[in-house]
Formats: structure tokens, sequence, C-alpha cells
């Protein structure tokens, strides 16, 4: 099989009784013939239903301020495919004066991707008409738009906090924390102050693991409480299929709308969980969820907790071509000082490796220190290698992979999502 590992993927021969749960293509490789005409369709569905929502209670016709704000490049959204759809969708709606902002929602990452967002504004005939610019977290002229029920100030993005309409552009996946991404998120933390970020990290503090679980998720509800603080918010998310394509796309309220892309998710890519394997191959899905140890971390590999046993041995496969992900996740693994947050990524990260019988981790060149202080058998190059050697001292000969996890989540976690 091929498994994704960075803009590419590496070949793999398993044994014929190998179990391979979840979808094995990842973005650019599709085997079921997906195209970008389809995408755009769907997107024209989604946006033509959802903004003759909004036109109906005169929203997009009095804006005079609009916001848009779209993923960074750590996900997989499509935005030039999806934001040259919404963008031409806008201008028509709204006034002729109105401004209109795309804001790369980037948290607290440094700025990835801010070219994907020109080249949509330029599809949609646009540059000139659309101001784009990317978040930083850090802005002295954030504004405060309220404090949530336990008294955390919403520190929001100055445009985004001062439109009359903001718009969200996301992808839905399985989230660790969140349950699913998408929805509110590119709100808080996507457009937010590092204080109020920090607050939302808070809510995951325990080592619970989430993913597929929207109701009773602590980290869920402070974050759409928390974007629910702003004015009109309309999310447009996707639902991917795993080559990068859109298969599903819905605009409205961030949560109604943000609900209906998840159960639709979960319809499509809910799986029963297997038994223990002896020997778990955890890819990443390939860029860019791959394109760090970090992003790696949170979007994929937690997901192996669940099927972790004494006696299995996992290999873990990324290209993480961007490195670590950060100096305070490199600190946390390598027991320097660091914020709580990257010290709970690192030890959910130590539990997979120090929970099984043996390790092996395939990349494209970390730093032999943080490899080193995972303990992790280091694989660089050959997921093949590397699996071989998992087989030839594993005390059986069960394989489970999971190429893609980002397009997996347990059947049971699914039937409590709503």
């Amino acid at each position: 099989m091929a498994l994704p590992f960075g803009a590419g993927a590496q070949t793999v021969v398993l044994p014929s009784s190998a179990e391979v749960v979840g979808p094995t293509d990842s973005l650019g490789r599709c085997s079921e013939g997906h195209s970008a005409a389809g995408s755009v369709r769907e997107t024209q569905r989604a946006v033509e239903t959802g903004l003759a929502d909004l036109d109906r209670a005169g929203r997009l016709a009095r804006a005079r301020r609009i916001a848009v704000c779209v993923t960074d490049g750590t996900r997989p959204t499509p935005v030039e495919l999806m934001l040259p759809v919404l963008l031409r969708a806008l201008v028509l709606a709204c006034p002729g004066s109105a401004d209109i902002t795309c804001v790369m929602a980037t948290g607290l990452h440094r700025p990835i991707g801010l070219e994907r967002l020109m080249a949509g504004v330029a599809e949609a005939g646009l540059t000139g008409r659309v101001t784009v610019v990317a978040h930083d977290a850090h802005a002295d002229d954030l504004v405060e738009v309220g404090t949530t029920n336990n008294g955390t100030p919403v520190l929001i993005n100055r445009v985004v906090a001062g439109a009359d309409v903001v718009l969200c552009v996301g992808v839905i996946t399985a989230h660790a924390e969140a349950g699913y991404s998408g929805g509110a998120k590119c709100v808080v933390p996507g457009v937010a102050g590092a204080k109020t970020i920090a607050a939302l990290h808070d809510h995951a503090r325990h080592p619970l693991e989430l993913r597929g679980q929207l109701r009773d998720n602590p980290f869920r509800a402070f974050l759409e409480e928390a974007a629910g603080l702003l004015g009109c918010v309309q999310v447009l998310n996707a639902v991917l299929h795993p080559c990068g394509q859109v298969a599903r796309a819905e605009l409205g309220p961030p949560v109604a709308a943000h609900r209906r892309a998840c159960a639709w998710f979960a319809q499509r890519y809910g799986v029963t969980r297997p038994a223990r394997p002896d020997v778990l191959v955890l890819g990443a899905g390939g860029a860019p969820s791959d394109s760090s140890l970090y992003l790696a971390e949170g979007k994929a590999w937690r997901t192996g907790l669940d099927l972790l046993g004494p006696d299995t041995t996992v290999v873990l496969v990324a290209a993480c071509g961007h490195g670590v992900g950060g100096g305070d996740f490199a600190a946390a693994l390598t027991g320097a000082d660091c914020s709580e947050h990257a010290e709970r990524k690192a030890r959910f990260l130590r539990s997979l490796v120090s929970g099984a019988r043996a390790a092996y981790l395939v990349h494209a060149g970390l730093p032999g220190e943080v490899v080193s202080a995972l303990g992790v058998t280091d694989d660089t190059g050959s997921a093949q290698q590397a699996l071989d050697t998992a087989l030839g001292t594993s005390h059986g000969d069960r394989v489970v992979v999971l190429a893609n996890p980002n397009f997996v989540v347990w059947t049971a976690a699914a039937d409590r999502t709503f």
C-alpha cells in the first residue's frame, strides 16, 4: 500500500492478514476519481443556500465591513477552490462600497499559507477589491468583545471584531480536543488573542481524548461560547474526500451548520475500533498534517492511544519536513521550560511511545536530540524497514494500519456526537 508521507507516499508491503483502517488516500492522491469541478459545484450549492438565508435577514445588504476568516496552511482546506466561490457570491450580495477582508486564522501558529488566500482572491478576480491579512495573536490592537460566563476576556482580531458579518472557511476532520475541527474554531482560537487561546487550552489540560465527541466537551463549549460574543458569524465548512476534494459543504450559523457537517463526516468515516494489534502502523495523512511532529501528534497519532497495549509495537510515520513544530514543543519534548499546552501534547506523545512494547519513528530529518528524548528507534527514511523490524521482534503478527487518522472516527464516539 501507499502510506502518505509529506507530499508523496512510501510504498509498504503488508502481510496478507493486515487490517487497514480508514482511507489511504491523501491530499492530491485520489483513487476514486474526485474532481475540482465537483468540489466547486458542491461549494456553490452550499454558498447559494447559506447566503440566501442570510440575505433574507438583510444582513449582507446592510453590511459595510465583512471579514472572511480562513484556516492557515496547517489545515487541508482547499482554499483555492472554496474561497473564490464565496467571494464572488459575497460581492454580488453586499453593497459595492463594502470592505471585504480575508483574515488568515493562524491562532498561535506562525503565518503559513498566506499565498493561498491571495491566490483564491486572484482566482475570484478580486485582487485590489479584497484585502488579505494574517492574524497576529499578540497584536496590540486586539479588541475585547466580551467575557465568557467564567469571566474570561475574549480578545479578537481588530478587523474581525469590527465586521458587520464574519464568515469562516474551514474543514471538518476528527479533532482530539474539539471533537471535530471547523465551526467557530476559526474564530477561537483562529483569530483570537494569545490570552484567550491560553484560556481555551486550559479546557484541554486533562488527558482526555474527545475525538468525534461534541456533547459534554468543555473545549468545544468554551470556543463556541467565546465566538458567540461576536455579532453575525457564519461558517462555510467542507467535509473532504481524503484526496482533498470537497465531498460535502455547509454554510450557516456556526453551531447548526457545523453539526450538520460533522454528522455527515461521522456517517462517512465512522469505523468500528479494531482489537489491539501486535504491530500498529500510524501514519499522519501526509502534508500538511505530517509537516511537523506537533501536528502529527495532535492531528493523527493520538488515535493510537485507543489501540495500544503493552505488547503492541508501534511504527510512527510522518515526514516532519518543518521539524518539531516550534520551540515551545521542542522544549516540552526535551524537558526544558515550556507552556502547559506544549507539555500536555508532549505527555500524549510520550504516553504513546512508553505504552508500547517498542516504538519506531520514520521521518525526514528531525533533530537527533528530540528523537533521543522521545525514546524511539530512529528509522529515519524507510517505513518498510521499520515495519519489517517491528514484525521481526513482535510477539505476534497481527498488523493494523491507520494511514490517515484524520479521516477516522470510532463509531462508538460518533454515536455520542450529538
